[in-house]
């Protein structure tokens, strides 16, 4: 399924790793909401990618914008990711149902090794307006090609602006 932009986006209602849900615009942020979609623990370009969304926290929240990294990871694997990645200040949400993925429109891999979950989502990034509508979205068929946290950035400022 394609979500159009200025549709509105599923619900979305998970735990974090470290304790509480997050639910997509429960409260509504003052501006956006991004969300990042991450492989989960045995990936290799996650940890850079978060690291990077984390660096940028100030940044994002001076703007009225919230990140949050998303994954299907259960409890114990999205904990040893924030962990092992050094992730402390970006929130980490977990169990995103595969069933769900087709709604979202995103694409699922299986695992190639050992250690992989038997299946996990590719990597994607969701913009969402204060009103729970979506603004932008990049989905991934592949690990490669990933939204970065510094053009995340740049694009919230935009659409502040009344930008594209």
């Amino acid at each position: 399924m394609t979500i159009q932009t200025g549709a509105a986006l599923p619900p979305l209602s998970l735990p974090l790793v470290g304790g509480g849900i997050f639910t997509l615009n429960a409260p509504p942020p003052q501006s956006f909401t991004l969300l990042v979609f991450y492989r989960g623990l045995h990936c290799k370009r996650c940890p850079g990618q978060l690291a990077a969304f984390q660096a940028l926290l100030p940044e994002f929240d001076a703007l009225g914008a919230r990140v949050i990294a998303v994954s299907s990871d259960d409890a114990a694997r999205a904990a040893q990711s924030a962990k092992d990645w050094h992730i402390d200040r970006l929130p980490i949400a977990y169990d995103f149902p595969l069933a769900a993925a087709a709604d979202w429109g995103l694409y699922i891999s299986p695992g190639a090794k050992p250690g992989d979950p038997a299946r996990f989502t590719e990597p994607a990034f969701f913009a969402v307006d204060r009103a729970g509508k979506l603004d932008s979205a990049a989905i991934n068929t592949g690990p490669r090609l990933r939204v970065s946290a510094a053009d995340a950035l740049d694009h919230v400022r935009d659409r502040l602006k009344g930008g594209e």
